[in-house]
């Protein structure tokens, strides 16, 4: 439940942030899909998940920094060896560095609340990602794999942003 509030709280503070008036800052959203890779020898199949993406983005001359607040659904449940079935759903928010061009370089880095259904390892914890894109007009594609508590999850995503 700390956890949980504490979440709460950086995601007022950075809707603050995003909301106060900068001239040179666009909104930015997104859709992604991917796979939930549970490390854990006992995983017979990994879950697909779908999530949404709300951010706020700055140029800063060699790139855009962003915040990014995104959340991720269960779309089909994994399975365990022994034939049990289980969900992973997350929460994030993200501070991100996109790189200038029209292929780009992504990292991410920030605080992710996992929920993993089935398993007694919920909680808050730290969300790293590293992808590239390519931005057609007004439309990025991304490649992003982000290991949350890298000795636990990992999400390999296919998403696009506007």
């Amino acid at each position: 439940m700390k956890h949980q509030i504490k979440l709460y709280i950086l995601l007022s503070l950075l809707s603050l942030v995003m909301a106060s008036s900068v001239s040179a800052g666009e909104w930015i959203f997104g859709a992604k899909t991917g796979r939930m890779v549970v490390v854990d020898s006992g995983v017979k199949t990994h879950p697909s998940t779908i999530g949404f993406m709300l951010g706020y983005e700055l140029g800063v001359g060699l790139g855009d920094l962003a915040v990014e607040g995104e959340l991720t659904k269960t779309a089909s449940k994994g399975e365990f060896n022994g034939g049990g079935k289980f969900e992973v759903d997350t929460k994030a928010v993200y501070l991100a560095f996109r790189s200038a061009g029209p292929v780009y370089f992504k990292a991410k880095g920030g605080f992710a609340q996992t929920d993993i259904d089935g398993q007694t390892d919920n909680g808050t914890a730290y969300g790293l990602g590293l992808g590239f894109g390519l931005g057609i007009v007004q439309l990025e594609l991304e490649v992003t794999k982000t290991a949350v508590d890298p000795a636990d999850l990992a999400f390999v995503s296919l998403g696009v942003q506007f």
